[in-house]
């Protein structure tokens, strides 16, 4: 959800910044061709834990990139990740290729978005699309990201519901239905929206692990803020939530004081599952990790970010954010929304190994 970094006095309940804002710092980066940014103020591991390095490397989409979601394809990764069509000023979905999960190139053009993959529709619950998370099975890329209206209530963004798109090449997708897979429960934990889906697909059932926000009605709750919740399914349509927040605000006093949000889940192996995650705490961001041996949990927390803003002047400078990550035996690769201090988003790059980074999480 790349609008809840806006500078604000109230944690949590954050407004929209001005698209218009967003739009000129972004701009200033150079035209929509120029999708690389070569940054010389990174320092490789400042802010980074264990043996993580930051590549000093950055990757735009036509105006941000927000939010991604990593698919390893057979020559290299396919990412999705949020945009901006600023013919409308509303969020979409658009996707870029790499061999090396660095160098990133987009497909196509439309709306005048590169590589874009999903638009919001008019009068619809979905006018703005923004936090994709894709699980492919077999030759089906699924597609799933929150949509909202223009207008919203407390503020935009608000209420957002989980839609559904598929494809057969992971270009072209068609929506499952005009109705939510997931929507919003009343005076529950999710009561004003539903962001930030991770989902993982094991042993036959797919698991999803989503953050929820609750502020108008609390009413089955007693206390609203930012909770991480979880749902599973036996086909990817049909969900059912569970009844137990994963995570809560005022669950830690540190860093995550606020809540948790923008998870991540990745499969280690038989009985081990990570689980990335931003930690909120008034306007601080950082990413964590946490362990468990199913993939709903429970989680031990690790205590210690794995990922922080980076030096002055760097393009992390100002938050860090919504990590996606890939294993490959040992090796963990993870991507993160990066934002400066003039809030230019873009998605860095961090490698380093588990054993390694879990430790330094501790």
């Amino acid at each position: 959800m790349f609008w809840r970094i806006a500078k604000t006095g109230a944690p949590l309940l954050v407004a929209l910044f001005a698209l218009t804002d967003c739009i000129e710092e972004n701009a200033e980066a150079g035209s929509s061709d120029e999708k690389m940014i070569q940054d010389p103020q990174t320092v490789p591991s400042q802010g980074a834990a264990g043996d993580l390095v930051k590549s000093p490397l950055f990757f735009r989409g036509t105006v941000i990139a927000s939010d991604p979601s990593i698919v390893e394809i057979g020559s290299g990764y396919r990412m999705f990740y949020t945009d901006l069509d600023t013919r409308r000023g509303r969020t979409v979905i658009a996707t870029a290729v790499s061999t090396d999960g660095l160098d990133w190139t987009t497909e196509g053009r439309d709306k005048g978005v590169d590589g874009l993959v999903m638009a919001g529709e008019d009068g619809r619950w979905d006018e703005n699309v923004e936090s994709a998370a894709v699980v492919k099975s077999g030759d089906t890329w699924s597609l799933y990201f929150s949509g909202y209206r223009d207008r919203g209530n407390p503020f935009k963004g608000f209420p957002a519901a989980l839609f559904l798109a598929t494809s057969t090449d992971g270009r072209n997708f068609q929506r499952v239905s005009d109705d939510p897979v997931l929507a919003p429960t009343k005076g529950w934990y999710d009561n004003d929206a539903i962001y930030s889906p991770t989902i993982l697909r094991d042993g036959g059932t797919y698991y999803m692990i989503y953050v929820g926000h609750a502020y108008t009605d609390t009413s089955k709750i007693g206390t609203g803020g930012v909770f991480l919740l979880a749902a599973e399914s036996p086909d990817g349509r049909n969900w059912t939530k569970l009844e137990t927040p994963i995570a809560r605000p005022g669950q830690f006093s540190d860093w995550r004081a606020d809540g948790i949000a923008e998870p991540y889940l990745v499969k280690q192996g038989p009985g081990k599952f990570l689980l990335f995650f931003t930690g909120l705490s008034g306007e601080r961001r950082a990413i964590g990790v946490a362990q468990g041996a199913t993939p709903l949990g429970p989680f031990k927390f690790g205590s210690t970010p794995i990922i922080e803003p980076g030096a002055r002047g760097a393009q992390d400078e100002h938050q860090v954010l919504a990590p996606a990550a890939v294993l490959t035996g040992n090796k963990l690769t993870i991507w993160y929304l990066a934002a400066n201090s003039k809030e230019m988003l873009t998605i860095g790059k961090s490698e380093g190994t588990v054993p390694s980074v879990l430790g330094a999480s501790e």
